[in-house]
């Protein structure tokens, strides 16, 4: 990663209105209800909560989500395109017309309804 970033930093980058995120890492915080549409995140590491968050036309592209909490969140048309998902968690998560390819992924928490909407 290129660039370590706090919880706070991240969240003013967000306030400045910055779109697209490449080869940040953010260990640390919690996102809960954040609105991240839209958004396009490259080759980062997270490992954060983002419950209750939504993700519209939001992609993640070749990115560790390792433990990330995506509880309840709101995916639609969201993109994942391979990324390592270790440990993350859908539950709860509403994933119409997601993109989910090339991901690796172990002790993934997700329904059999989520698996079936999304596209691998």
């Amino acid at each position: 990663m290129d660039s370590y970033v706090t919880e706070t930093e991240f969240i003013n980058m967000l306030k400045e209105g910055q779109r697209v995120f490449n080869r940040i890492c953010v260990e640390q915080g919690a996102f809960k209800g954040f609105d991240l549409s839209g958004l396009t995140f490259e080759e980062c590491l997270f490992s954060v909560d983002f419950s209750d968050s939504k993700f519209e036309n939001t992609k993640f592209t070749n990115s560790n989500l390792k433990t990330c909490i995506f509880t309840d969140c709101i995916l639609n048309k969201a993109v994942f395109v391979g990324n390592s998902l270790e440990g993350a968690d859908f539950s709860g998560a509403k994933v119409e017309g997601i993109t989910f390819k090339d991901n690796t992924f172990h002790s993934i928490m997700l329904t059999e309804s989520h698996l079936a909407e999304m596209i691998l």
